[in-house]
Order: C-alpha cells, then structure tokens, then sequence
C-alpha cells in the first residue's frame, strides 16, 4: 500500500508536468476547451487502483520504496519502560520531572535507529496526511465564511435560469463571481450598473451562468482535493493556477461561440473593468488579474476550428491521456497477494499453463449415403418482355413558326403508345442567360455588383468587378477602424483599472505591484498591436 502512495503521487506529478507543457500548443491548435480537458488526467490517475502486471513505473520506483520502507528509527520524549531494548543507549538521556515523594521519569531520546522503530517513510504518510486535513479544513472553514459573508451583505436578490440560481449584488466582492454547488449564486459588486455598460453586464453574466451550467465549481472542489493530497508539491501549486487560467479561458470561448465579433472588444472592457488581486479558491471569478493578459490575446484570435479539426484535437488528446495514463500505472504488490489468496482456496496455480484437454474418441465411420439424383432443370416460365420503342420522326409538316416538328412516340409492353413533342434546342438555348465579366458605370448608391438585361432577345448578364472591388476595400477599411477602435477602448479600461487598483487601500504593496505589472504589460501588449494594425 504504501508503495502504491508514493507511486501514485509520483504519477500524478509527471502528469502535471506533461498538462503543463501541452497545454498551451493544444490550446493555439484547438482550442481552450480542449486545453481544459487535459487537466483530467492528473485526476484519473489518482483514482486509478493498483494494477496486475511489470509496469514501468514500478520497476523504477519499487527499489526506492522498499529501501526507504526500513524500520528503525525512534525519537521523541518516551517513558523509560518502553523503550525499545535494541535502542543505542548512548542517544537516551533520562530526567526526572517535578519534586517530592512522586518524581515523574522520562527519556529523551534523539533521532537514533532501532530495529523495532517505525520506518521513515511511515512517519512522512503520516505527516502528509495532517498536512492534507489542515489543508481541506481551512479551505472548507473560509469557504464557508466568504459564502456567508456575501449573503449577509447582499443588498438586491433576484433568481433567473428558471429559479435556480440565485443573483446578489454585494459589497463584499469587487467583481463578477459564481459560487455555490448545491444553492447555486452569481454575485455582482453594487457599482456594477454604473461601472458595466448593457452589453458588459450581459457577457459577464453569461460567463458566471456558463460556470454553473459547466460544472466548474464541482470541477474546483476537486481541484482543491488533488492540491490538499499534494500541498507539498511546488508542481502542484503552479498546475492549479494553470488549472484556473484554462478554466476562465474555456469559459471565455462558451459565452463567446456564435456570437458576434464585435462583442469581443465588449467583453474584454468587461474583463479589464473587473480585474482584481484577490481570489476564492473554490469559486469562479471573472476578476483575477494574474491571466488578463492571455485571455485578452485568446479573444483577439478570431478564427473558428473546423468540425475535422475539433474532432482530430479529441481523438489527439484522448489518444495523449491513455498512453500517459498507461506508461504511470502501478503494478504493487496487492495483485500479487490475491493471487497468492486464490491460488491457496482454489488449489490452482494461476500462473502454470494449463494442460490441454485429453482427445475425444474419434467417431465411427458413418453409413454410406446413397447418392442424390440430379434434379431435372427446371421449364422455362413466360417472361414478360417490357419493349420501348424510341421513334424520331421529321415529317416535313410546318408548325406555325416554321420549324420542323420533332417527336418522340414511347411504344409500351402492353401496345398503348405515348406521345412527346421534342423540346427545340435552340429555345433552350435562348433560355439561358450569357454571363459577362466587366467594369459598370461606379455609382455611390448601392447598386448591386450583378446586372441583368436583354438584346435581341438574349438575356446577358453582367458581374460588375469594380464594384465588387470597391466593396471589398470599404470593408477592409471598417474592419481596421473596428479593430482600432476595439483596441483603444481596451487600452483606455485596463488604464481606467489600474488607477483603481492605485486608489484601492486594502491591497498590499506586493499585491499591488504584481497587478499594476500585469495591466502595464497588458497595456504594452494592446499597444503594440494596434501599432503593428496601423503600419
């Protein structure tokens, strides 16, 4: 069992490691929510039982294990009569406690080793698990209290998603936040009508509902389990920052799918307008400033991912989580003994082949059958024959028009005949309309890039390249002034939230600092964009 931790966390840390570095590239190729999705197989492999079998893994580590599991070291304040009797005497010093006709004795024992002590590596489980109920409780305890803190003082509630979740507005929160598992909440700040325009305070709305509708406060929990069993693991620290990141960015890419794109220049302004230090581990914010700079980048890329492309991102990275899933698992010895517990009740080595079933007796020779006469072929049945007749006929008589009259007569199985006229090519021919590429008269009142006429009774129409041209370049030019003045707007909010963030008292200097170098890097990032948009 206790080979099986350590080869658990072990694992468990690799595949940290592994989301970390894949993420980003999965991310630019296919999208956040497929970054997100990464973030499972750390999960997985924690809930992955001992499996039968020489893994990897294990052949690697159980060395480790079974060298550090030695018993033998003692330490501590212990009454003199239970110490061990192989312990280094030298390392034992006894005093007396207290005066009078009761002294109390004890042994102060350094860290020594002895054959009867318990090993280190048990003494470090055991210190692992306090960490990790300190860790769990504390998260609980202050989770709790925020939570109660906010309904205390919300001032407006309301219900929306047909009543199951709960809006607030409070002072207790400096920007949109979702929380709640059971009694599902989305709190606003009580500026949030001044400080949000309509389609800010819709957005930011839509991403604290997408959270709920997700699952992510559930996924956030757990997030805080996998962090408690690891709170001594620096690659644990960063992967649940990172965890978070794609969690925010994932949601960014659900509010935003089969909107429109001018609505990305809104809700970054909602993103900067929000941004903040402070954060609740087990709830959703829209708030965090540690990632402002990459979610704004991720909604600057308009580009849409393929149906082909979003499936090859799911079967590259389901693919990615087995094969990472199989090279960490464990193979322990818990296989090993039920093995050796069947073998004892079933008296059946499981392990030898086993031995191949004695031949049946052979058949006895069955009676010759006499041999079947061939069946007389069959008489021919009347066949229905099913006879079409195709005639062409030019008679010489005139219709009205003068042309020559042209049928097809259709001669059925059953005598009945059927009669066509001939559709006259040149009539055909005229039906269809002569397509001409060419430069039309330029207009300014919208006339459409197709024109239609008729000469000498040939209907000719026209593609005017011209004013598809002069189209196409009015539209170049109102998306460049769309985008240069989305990217202004972004630079005037993240400048209006760091004179917040300077103003705001409770923030510490270091807090206020690694906010402020955000935003100025967000800021260099927006400018430099809209310079290399206006060259």
């Amino acid at each position: 069992m206790t080979g099986w931790i350590v080869e658990t966390f072990i694992a468990s840390t690799l595949l940290m490691l592994l989301v970390l570095v894949s993420r980003g590239p999965v991310r630019r190729a296919f999208g956040p929510q497929m970054a997100y999705a990464l973030w499972a197989m750390p999960v997985l492999r924690l809930l992955m039982p001992p499996l039968p079998g020489d893994w990897t893994l294990t052949s690697l580590i159980a060395p480790f294990v079974r060298e550090a599991d030695v018993p033998g070291i003692v330490t501590g304040i212990i009454k003199p009569e239970a110490l061990p009797a192989t312990i280094d005497r030298s390392a034992v010093t006894i005093v007396e406690i207290g005066s009078g006709s009761h002294p109390a004795t004890a042994a102060l024992v350094a860290p020594t080793y002895s054959a009867s002590g318990p090993s280190l590596l048990i003494l470090a489980i055991g210190l692992w698990a306090l960490g990790a109920l300190a860790f769990l409780a504390y998260h609980l305890i202050a989770h709790r209290r925020h939570c109660a803190k906010l309904l205390r003082a919300a001032r407006i509630d309301r219900t929306i998603a047909q009543g199951k979740v709960r809006v607030i507005e409070t002072d207790a929160v400096h920007g949109p936040l979702a929380f709640g598992v059971m009694r599902k909440y989305v709190a606003f700040p009580c500026d949030f009508n001044e400080r949000y325009d309509e389609q800010e305070r819709d957005l930011a709305l839509a991403h604290e509902l997408g959270h709920h509708v997700r699952g992510d406060l559930i996924a956030n929990w757990v997030a805080l389990i996998v962090l408690a069993l690891h709170w001594f693991n620096p690659v644990a620290w960063r992967a649940f920052r990172a965890f978070r990141a794609d969690q925010e960015m994932a949601c960014d890419a659900l509010v935003l799918a089969g909107r429109a794109q001018a609505l990305r220049h809104a809700y970054g302004r909602a993103i900067v307008k929000s941004a903040h230090g402070g954060a609740v581990s087990a709830a959703c914010h829209l708030h965090t400033i540690n990632e402002v700079k990459g979610r704004l980048r991720m909604l600057s890329k308009t580009h849409k991912n393929s149906p082909a492309r979003l499936a090859a991102g799911l079967v590259g990275t389901t693919a990615l989580g087995l094969a990472a899933l199989g090279l960490t698992a464990s193979g322990t010895q818990a296989a090993e003994t039920i093995k050796v517990k069947v073998e004892k009740v079933t008296g059946i080595k499981l392990g030898q082949d086993v031995p191949a079933p004695p031949a049946p007796p052979a058949p006895a020779s069955p009676q010759a059958v006499p041999a079947v006469p061939e069946a007389p072929e069959a008489p021919e049945g009347p066949v229905k024959v099913r006879t079409y007749s195709y005639t062409v006929t030019g008679d010489g008589k005139d219709k009205k028009d003068g042309k020559r009259v042209t049928k097809i007569v259709m001669v059925h199985a059953d005598g009945s005949k059927t009669e066509k006229d001939m559709p006259d090519i040149d009539e055909l021919r005229a039906r269809v309309p002569e397509v001409r590429n060419s430069k039309c008269t330029d207009t300014t009142d919208g006339k459409p890039v197709v024109e239609n006429f008729e000469r000498n009774g040939k209907k000719i129409m026209i593609i005017c390249s011209n004013r598809i041209e002069k189209i196409t370049v009015q539209a170049e030019k109102a998306a460049f002034e769309a985008k240069r003045v989305g990217m202004r707007s972004a630079t005037i909010g993240l400048q209006v939230a760091r004179r917040s963030i300077e103003s705001q008292p409770d923030l510490s200097p270091e807090q206020r600092a690694k906010a402020l170098k955000g935003i100025d890097e967000a800021i260099a990032e927006l400018e430099k964009g809209g310079t290399n948009a206006d060259k």
